[in-house]
């Protein structure tokens, strides 16, 4: 699976990067805000998108909606640390496909990329 990375914090989004690679699974691309991010997804077609709600510009959510214009097939695993419900739905009905909370182990990111992928 091609997977592409939107997380602001470099350690974060590093220790990401390297759990997708030991769950064998390829990173094609990251970003660290939401300018970056639109820049870089432009044109492409990952399988996942991680992708955190703070970020420095704009929201995670504010991504999603914006990629979702485009990308209705790529599944999209939320990464935050945040616990509200009313984001959670919302978050949902922009079209993610899972949320995945901080901090999680290997483990729990492999299981989050197969519900995503069901």
């Amino acid at each position: 699976m091609k997977v592409f990375i939107v997380e602001d914090n470099s350690l974060t989004r590093f220790t990401i990067k390297t759990a997708v690679e030991k769950i064998k699974h390829e990173v094609m691309g990251e970003a660290d805000c939401f300018k970056d991010a639109t820049e870089k997804l432009r044109g492409i077609t990952p399988d996942i998108l991680l992708l955190d709600v703070i970020l420095p510009d704009k929201s995670g959510l504010e991504v999603l909606k914006n990629f979702r214009k485009t990308n209705a097939k790529t599944r999209v695993i939320i990464i935050t640390a945040l616990e509200q419900d009313s984001l959670d739905q919302e978050l949902m009905a922009e079209g993610a496909n899972h949320i995945l909370r901080k901090p999680f182990s290997v483990d729990e990111l492999e299981q989050a990329i197969n519900k995503a992928l069901k």
